[in-house]
Parts: structure tokens; sequence; C-alpha cells
């Protein structure tokens, strides 16, 4: 019984009490799995089981971000109701900008920015290209840190990135 206990015990320490059911981000290995690799999935439902689901957004976006990826190293979220994710490293591949109205206002092949503060009212796209995910839109964003996350068909709305360093290839603004 006292076994029982203890393991119990532990198992309920090991994950953060502001983590969802389920999240176990403790588990997550060190170093990001390469894209198609056997442990690609694992990280994926880990990671999806940290991160709490929001609708659909439904009111117009003043701004849009649309990149076939992102991938961000060391991210601390913040708790609150839009999406604030700082990060050590940030990089978008293929990414385009529109206004609300769809005008195109920029357009980059390849971002990598360091020391990265993104915000945006909600956030959509696969893990890993896998399971697909819709965070943001007025739920609470839970401050589970987390040591990689790659997303692939991103949309990000009303989106803010800062960056102490950005470099850029194949930008195109009009």
């Amino acid at each position: 019984m006292r076994f029982g206990l203890a393991v119990l015990l532990l198992a309920a320490a090991a994950v953060p009490a502001h983590a969802e059911p389920g999240c176990a981000a403790d588990r997550l290995p060190k170093t990001m799995p390469q894209p198609g690799s056997s442990g690609e999935r694992a990280v994926a439902d880990i990671i999806a089981a940290c991160l709490k689901q929001a609708p659909a957004r439904t009111s117009p976006a003043r701004n849009r971000l649309r990149a076939a990826s992102v991938t961000a190293r060391s991210i601390s979220p913040a708790l609150g109701s839009t999406i604030s994710i700082g990060a050590d490293s940030l990089e978008i591949v293929d990414a385009t900008l529109e206004t609300a109205r769809g005008r195109t206002e920029f357009r980059v092949a390849d971002a990598r920015l360091n020391t990265v503060e993104l915000k945006a009212d909600s956030l959509s796209g696969k893990l890993f290209g896998l399971i697909p995910v819709t965070l943001g839109n007025g739920l609470p964003i839970l401050p589970v840190p987390l040591p990689y996350l790659r997303l692939t068909e991103v949309t990000a709305d009303n989106v803010r990135v800062t960056a102490r360093t950005a470099t850029l290839h194949e930008v195109d603004g009009t």
C-alpha cells in the first residue's frame, strides 16, 4: 500500500500543477525528433496533451500570418487569453503576412529569429505535421514550458513578433 501511494505521489509531482491532465512535458526527449522519425508522433501526442484546444476563429483578423512551418526552441508560454510565447529561437518557413482584406503585405522564404516574443489572438497548425491544434481565441494558454515545438500549415491571427536579431531570406514586401 505504501509503495502504491509513493508511486502515486511521485507521479503527481512529476506533472506541473498548471498542466492539462495527461500533460507529461517532462517526458519529452532533450532534442526535437527529425521530421518523419518514429519518435515524432509520441512527441506530438505529449505536447497536444499539454495544450488547451480552442474553437476556430469567427471574428475577422486585422492581419494573418500563414506559413508552411514554424519551429521554436526553449518555449515559455505566458498565461493569458491571447497567445504570448517567448522562445530562444524561431524559424518560419514560406511565410505570408496578409491584411484583413486579404492583401499580401510581406512574403519571406525563410526567417530565423533569436530571443523572440510572439503574440497572437489565435494560432493553428499541425503539431509536427500530425495533430491539428488551435490555440487562443479567448481561451487561456497554460504556461507549460517546452524545449521545442514544430507546427506545419500554420495560421496566426493578429500576430505581433519582436526579436533581438533576425535573418530573412528571399523577402518580398509590398
